[in-house]
Formats: structure tokens, C-alpha cells, sequence
């Protein structure tokens, strides 16, 4: 894979990353390197904050506001993984890279979102992606933006609801992260236990 310039088809300046040959659905297509991931390890406490506390960090580094917002992700209802560099801004590995698409060809193989793995075959040339609501629910700091994905399944506002929807589980459920998959047996569980006091 290799990032790229992709302001023209998101409108401000926005990298991607592209397949620079063809993937089989289930292939491996990135791997985060832990030596130098943006993010702390997930057992270290470091950068680890409920959102208000992200809010408040955006407001305390203004310089570094669109990069803490764009590359913050949840860990659970109200805690966010915020990127240990977001003061100066560097990007050590092209994980941070990988867009949001209604119609994404890469999701997670693990637990701890270090594994990507495609989701279906992708071509040569063809945009890295994955449903950012893999990862978030309807706290997330992406909450009402407007998808430029371009998908003819594009769904609009993002909304982070997604989790809740069968068909959604269906098809994404098994490549998403913890979290996701946590509110998704919460719900499961909660919808059984109204079945049986019905």
C-alpha cells in the first residue's frame, strides 16, 4: 500500500492510502507495528480519556484540533485512544491513513484493530478503507460529519448508529473492534432478555 494525496476527491487536504496490488478478500493488508504505532499500547494508560477531556485537549492545542479530532477513536462508550503525537502532528505509521467508506474493503482481525484484513478483493489503485463504524458509536468525535465517500451506498451524515442495524451486523460485525463488538453483544443480550420477560 502507499499513501497518496486525495484532496481532490475529499476537498481539503486529505491523504489515503491505495493498494498498489491486487488483495484477495481475507488477505492481511496492513499490520500496526507496536515500536511505532501512533498510539500507546492499549494497556498503557497514556492518552487514554473520556471525551470531554478530548474536547478539552482540543481546545487547549487549537493548532492540533482538526488532528486530535480526525485521528481520536473510541475504546468504549466514553473513553478515546487520542494519537501520542498530536502535538507535532507526525504520523508514524499509515494506519492513521485509512479513510471512512459506506461501501469499505477493509476491516479489522483482531480484537485490538492491529490486523486489516480486506473484507472483499480490492484492485490495483483502489482506496484502503474501512467503515469508521467499525470502531465508533454514537459518541464519536466524527458524529454528523458529512461522508464524501462517493459509495452508491453512501449513507449521508455519519451517524455511528450502525452497530444496531441487523444488516450492518451481518456484513461488518466480525471485522470490527472491541468496542463495536461489545455494544453489539450488549444489545443482543438486552433483546433477548426483553423476548423472555415478553
Amino acid at each position: 500500500m502507499e499513501a497518496r494525496d486525495l484532496s481532490s476527491k475529499y476537498g481539503q487536504k486529505q491523504r489515503g492510502v491505495v493498494a498498489l496490488e491486487p488483495i484477495k478478500a481475507g488477505e492481511a493488508v496492513f499490520t500496526c507495528d507496536l515500536s511505532v504505532c501512533n498510539y500507546y499500547k492499549l494497556e498503557d494508560p497514556r492518552n487514554k480519556m473520556p471525551k470531554a477531556d478530548v474536547l478539552a485537549l482540543i481546545e487547549a492545542n487549537p493548532e492540533s484540533a482538526d488532528f486530535i479530532r480526525y485521528y481520536s477513536y473510541m475504546l468504549d462508550d466514553d473513553i478515546f485512544d487520542v494519537p501520542r503525537n498530536y502535538k507535532t502532528q507526525e504520523i508514524t505509521e499509515d494506519c492513521l491513513l485509512f479513510n471512512h467508506s459506506c461501501d469499505a474493503n477493509c476491516g479489522f482481525g483482531g480484537e485490538e484493530e492491529e490486523l486489516v484484513l480486506a473484507i472483499r478483493d480490492i484492485d490495483v489503485g483502489e482506496e484502503l478503507t474501512y467503515d469508521y463504524g467499525l470502531m465508533d458509536t454514537e459518541n464519536s468525535l466524527w458524529n454528523g460529519l458529512m461522508c464524501r465517500c462517493g459509495a452508491k451506498n453512501c449513507r449521508g451524515e455519519l451517524k455511528f448508529n450502525w452497530w444496531r442495524d441487523p444488516k450492518w451486523q451481518e456484513q461488518y460485525e466480525k471485522y470490527g473492534g472491541a468496542h463495536v463488538k461489545r455494544k453489539i453483544k450488549k444489545l443482543r443480550e438486552e433483546q433477548q432478555q426483553n423476548q423472555e420477560s415478553s
